[in-house]
C-alpha cells in the first residue's frame, strides 16, 4: 500500500470521526434543551421569534406580503420521488388560484415558504437563484378541502428531521387546486427535506434551534385551529 493511499484513508478516517464527534455532541445539546425547555412558555413568544426571522434572514417574505398580516410561517418543499426528479422541467398547469389565473408551478427542489394570514394560506415558490418565481394563495374555499397527513420518520425524511431533534414530526399537506393537488412536505420546525446552502444541520445555535422549532410548531397549530381538516397531534404544546 502506498504513502499517498495511507494518508489519503487516514485524512478520511479523521474527516467522518471528525463528522460522528460534532453531530453526537449536537444530539446531545439538543437532548438536553427538550429536557430542559418549558415548551408551553415557549410557545407564548412565538410572535417574537416569528418576528425576528421576518425581519431578519426572511425579510423577503414581508415584502412579498406587501403589508398583509402574518400569522405564522413554515418552510416546505416538494413532495419528491425518485420518479419526479427525472422529471425536473416538467412544468405543473394550475388555474383559477384565487386571483392569480393561470399559472405554472416548477417541479424542481427549491425553497418554498408558507405563510398562513388571516384565512388565507400563501404558498412562495422560488427560482434556483433563490428568487421569488411565484405567489399562490390558496382561500377557505380550497383549504377546507386540502389534507395534511403525518409520515413515519424514515430515510431521508428521519434524517432531515432529526437535524432538529428527536421530537420533530414530519407531514405531507395536499393543496387543493383546480387540476391535481400540490403536495408538499414540511416539519414542525423549520426543515426542507433536502440539502439546501443553509448550514443550519451543522450548527450547535441551540437557541436558533429552538426557535425555528416553535416557529414550525406555532404554523401546525394555528392552521388547524383555523381548519380543522388540516389539524395534527403530537405537537410540542
Amino acid at each position: 500500500m502506498s504513502t499517498t493511499l495511507i494518508i489519503v484513508l487516514v485524512a478520511m478516517v479523521a474527516i467522518y470521526g471528525g463528522i460522528f464527534y460534532f453531530m453526537q455532541i449536537k444530539k446531545k445539546k439538543q437532548s438536553e434543551m427538550f429536557l430542559n425547555t418549558n415548551f408551553s412558555a415557549e410557545m407564548n413568544k412565538a410572535a417574537i421569534y416569528k418576528n425576528n426571522f421576518l425581519n431578519g434572514e426572511l425579510s423577503f417574505i414581508s415584502e412579498q406580503m406587501e403589508g398583509k398580516m402574518i400569522d405564522a410561517f413554515n418552510y416546505a418543499s416538494l413532495n419528491y420521488t425518485t420518479k419526479d426528479s427525472i422529471k425536473d422541467s416538467v412544468k405543473d398547469s394550475l388555474k383559477g388560484m384565487a386571483t392569480l389565473g393561470t399559472v405554472r408551478f416548477h417541479s424542481v427542489q427549491t425553497p418554498k415558504y408558507l405563510v398562513l394570514s388571516g384565512d388565507d394560506l400563501h404558498l412562495f415558490d422560488t427560482d434556483t437563484d433563490g428568487e421569488i418565481s411565484s405567489h399562490f394563495v390558496f382561500k377557505p374555499a380550497r383549504l377546507l378541502v386540502s389534507s395534511i397527513t403525518e409520515l413515519p420518520l424514515e430515510g431521508t425524511i428521519k434524517a432531515y428531521a432529526r437535524q432538529k431533534g428527536d421530537q420533530v414530526k414530519a407531514f405531507r399537506i395536499s393543496l387543493a387546486t383546480d387540476e391535481s393537488p400540490i403536495e408538499l412536505i414540511l416539519f414542525s420546525a423549520l426543515l426542507f427535506s433536502y440539502p439546501n446552502t443553509g448550514l443550519s444541520a451543522f450548527s450547535l445555535n441551540v437557541q436558533k434551534n429552538l426557535e425555528e422549532i416553535i416557529i414550525g410548531n406555532d404554523f401546525l397549530k394555528k392552521l388547524g385551529d383555523r381548519y380543522p381538516n388540516l389539524r395534527v397531534s403530537g405537537l410540542v404544546a
